[in-house]
């Protein structure tokens, strides 16, 4: 199981023994819209990574999308900017409604929920939506004395009723997302996080289990259960930690935390590692270097190849957008077709800002952007990417300003460098070296921000230290 969330793009591809999935859909909401399947690469990061792809037809609204897979996976399926999520089964076909959601359009995806047409009992959709539903109905039933506290005496006889009625279910997806459905609740509600029900729950729910990677509720359960920050352990502890992140050796590192007893699983701890490593990126600047050098450690010489996909997911997430790391793949295309990449830019700063014509703020900026253009243009590139939803109104905004005559392109608000650069309101600004790394992210605005500071003092101290000012010595001309 745990082999295919390393090679799930290989496999994709391939195809050799693994069942097929054909998501037949219906969207007359979207039509003519591209519809993208992803499924999760680890749920750690979350890290999406997209394995089928179709478009809502013109003729009738629907949509088909064959996938690959050997195991029960949650997937996503979006279309424009909605996206819904579902559990696809080996071997197995679809039948989905997928309506417009009702929810405000943001630069963010509005959700959905998918509706299914003749979906078997034994499915494992059927199977989830069941069990919320009796789960539902259940506290709804008892509602008086869950409001008089008596919440987990309820949950340990639902527990009971659960077991009873999924004793013959051999799905073991489904009896995982269960398992840890209820043991989330238990430890939400139980204060079982510290102490001898904290042990309890670590003997019930994760000694005598393997990990299971691909089961969401398993993830979301386990990593609640860790929560402990590395400064939170106790001084002798934090202190051996702190010396292997100072060394970058992550095996110092799991050496440190052995010596927590509900992390004796090796795997396991790994795992807890990797992910603590992430957050300690943003608590432990100082230690930034060493953090990263011991995930690209862990990404190699991990104990299992899910690990070592979880550390280059973190490792890649928390240098993402961070001063002094490689700023994302820029792919822009022109009119005459031409890519355009970083490569264009080598040698000079670009300041990239993306924006929308329905802004007044961004369109403020842009007009101070054109003084900026004409003092520092010699040294930084500027080029402005526009997230209007329609293109028309991009193209008569630029008519309306034959002024602003520097670099502009149409994205649109589904293009991959708006998720790459988790824009998710306008205007935002990069500012990129002559190397293509990131400078600043984000970058000061054109407009001065609450403490007087714009992008122009960057951009002047750029200029002056591209071209120092000789000085003069005394009895020289």
């Amino acid at each position: 199981m745990t082999r295919f969330l390393i090679n799930i793009l290989i496999v994709f591809t391939v195809g050799i023994g693994y069942g097929q999935n054909e998501i037949t859909g219906f969207a007359p909401d979207f039509i003519g819209k591209n519809v993208s399947v992803y499924t999760y690469q680890d749920y750690v990061t979350r890290n999406r990574v997209e394995i089928g792809k179709g478009k809502v037809e013109e003729k009738d609204s629907s949509f088909h999308i064959a996938v690959l897979t050997n195991s029960t996976i949650k997937i996503i399926v979006e279309i424009e900017r909605t996206e819904a999520s579902m559990y696809l089964a080996p071997n197995t076909d679809y039948f989905v409604y997928f309506p417009a959601s009702d929810q405000p359009v943001a630069y963010v995806n509005s959700t959905t929920s998918i509706y299914f047409n003749d979906l078997d009992s034994t499915d494992i959709n059927y199977r989830i939506l069941q069990y919320h539903q009796w789960f539902d109905s259940y506290i709804a039933l008892n509602q008086n004395g869950v409001a008089q506290g008596k919440f987990l005496s309820y949950l340990d006889s639902f527990k009971l009723y659960v077991a009873d009625a999924y004793r013959h279910v051999e799905d073991p997806y489904f009896i995982t997302y269960v398992r840890y459905d209820l043991g989330e609740m238990e430890q939400t509600f139980g204060g079982n996080m510290r102490g001898k029900k904290r042990l309890n729950t670590y003997l019930e729910y994760i000694e005598r289990f393997p990990i299971y990677y691909e089961n969401d509720r398993y993830m979301k359960f386990l990593l609640a259960f860790y929560d402990k920050e590395f400064r939170e352990y106790l001084p002798v502890t934090e202190q051996k930690i702190m010396e292997a992140i100072f060394k970058s050796s992550p095996t110092l590192l799991m050496q440190a935390l052995k010596g927590d007893i509900l992390l004796a699983k090796p795997e396991l701890r790994e795992l807890v590692m990797i992910d603590k490593l992430g957050k300690a990126y943003y608590r432990e600047i100082g230690f930034r270097p060493n953090i990263v050098n011991i995930l690209d450690s862990v990404s190699t010489y991990a104990l299992n190849n899910v690990n070592a996909t979880v550390a280059k997911n973190v490792r890649d997430y928390i240098t993402k957008l961070e001063t002094g790391f490689p700023a994302p793949a820029l792919q822009l295309q022109t009119n005459e077709q031409e890519i355009i990449s970083w490569s264009k830019y080598k040698g000079k700063f670009v300041y990239l800002n993306f924006f929308a014509t329905w802004n007044e703020r961004a369109l403020n900026d842009l007009a101070i952007m054109k003084k900026l253009v004409a003092k520092y243009n010699q040294d930084i590139e500027f080029v402005s990417l526009c997230m209007d939803k329609d293109s028309t109104t991009y193209e008569t905004f630029l008519e309306k300003n034959p002024e602003y005559n520097w670099e502009f392109h149409y994205l649109g608000p589904d293009h991959d460098l708006v998720k790459d650069y988790k824009v998710t309101n306008v205007p935002t600004y990069f500012l990129v070296d002559q190397e293509g790394f990131i400078f600043a992210a984000p970058a000061l605005a054109p407009s001065p921000n609450g403490k007087y500071q714009s992008v122009d003092q960057t951009m002047h101290e750029i200029k002056q230290a591209l071209h120092p000012q000789e000085r003069i010595r005394v009895g020289e001309k």
